[in-house]
């Protein structure tokens, strides 16, 4: 909008809130092609972010309806684009698409291996973006996030301000690993960026803050835009493993995962216009005024 494009935003609801400006479309399912179709009428560009990201069971049911949304709701999604004529989509995929977890940081030339059933979905949604992308002339950039924060954050990132806003203790003063982190503001830009590099059209990119961090050293950042000081404090590395393999999220907090996005920044120019404290103090407030709301 700041730059002068009209913007429609794809929602579930009659209601749905969005930013000042933005005219919505309303399709309760991707799979919607009717819905799809007018939405889609007059649209250039399309920027896919919807997809399932959550859910409790993690067996085989779990895979088959993180497949029903992120990847035949993104085939349907990109059939009905090519067809009503739009010249760019970009999806929004994740960095699970790859894996989850690695010491050394991860470039876009690593094999794909993902273990857990959303990250098998993105990577198959991934290659229906190639196939039926080089199929038309659509071009369909792939952006791969890691963990991402702003307004609106959820999950493990939420659960980490709110036990440091209500001055809760955590085991995490002696974990030593690196985290690769995305504030959406520079999602957004990196989203502008390859939209506007020509070279970019049917490449993978990582995107990040370029600035990887430790969970503590998370824990210290989120405390200071929230002004508390995290507490935390160290149990045996061997006890924390332990409840690493019981917990999915004390693993996320525990492991490292790196990414190294310079390939964005050579073929685009792209540079994060955001710092990790800016992101951070800008979630601060969003978190500050959502439990003023409640």
């Amino acid at each position: 909008m700041a730059r002068g494009h009209e913007v429609v935003g794809l929602v579930r609801r009659a209601g749905a809130t969005l930013p000042p400006g933005v005219a919505t479309a309303l399709c309760p399912d991707l799979s919607d092609r009717q819905a799809l179709r007018g939405a889609l009428t007059g649209v250039q560009t399309v920027v896919h972010l919807a997809g399932r990201a959550h859910i409790a069971d993690a067996g085989d049911k779990a895979l088959e309806e993180f497949r029903r949304t992120n990847v035949h709701g993104t085939r349907v999604l990109l059939e009905e684009s090519i067809a009503a004529g739009v010249a760019s989509f970009a999806f929004i995929s994740s960095v699970k698409a790859v894996g989850e977890e690695t010491e050394v940081p991860w470039t876009e030339d690593v094999v794909p291996a993902p273990t857990s059933p959303y990250g098998i979905s993105k990577l198959e949604a991934e290659q229906v973006v190639r196939s039926l992308s080089g199929e038309s002339r659509v071009a369909a950039p792939i952006l791969r996030l890691p963990l991402a924060y702003g307004s609106g954050l959820k999950a493990n990132m939420l659960h980490m301000f709110g036990w440091i806003a209500r001055g809760l203790p955590a085991p995490l003063g002696g974990i030593r690993n690196r985290r690769s982190l995305v504030f959406a503001g520079n999602v957004a830009a990196a989203i502008d960026a390859v939209l506007g590099a020509p070279g970019a059209r049917s490449e993978t990119f990582f995107v990040s803050d370029q600035e990887d961090l430790s969970t503590p050293e998370l824990a210290r950042r989120i405390g200071a835009a929230l002004g508390r000081s995290p507490r935390m404090f160290t149990i045996p590395g061997a006890a924390l493993r332990l409840a690493g393999r019981m917990s999915g999220a004390v693993r996320r907090l525990t492991d490292s995962l790196t990414i190294d996005s310079s390939k964005l920044t050579r073929m685009t120019g792209f540079v994060p216009p955001h710092t990790v404290d800016q992101g951070l103090r800008e979630t601060a407030g969003w978190f500050r005024a959502r439990k003023q709301s409640r």
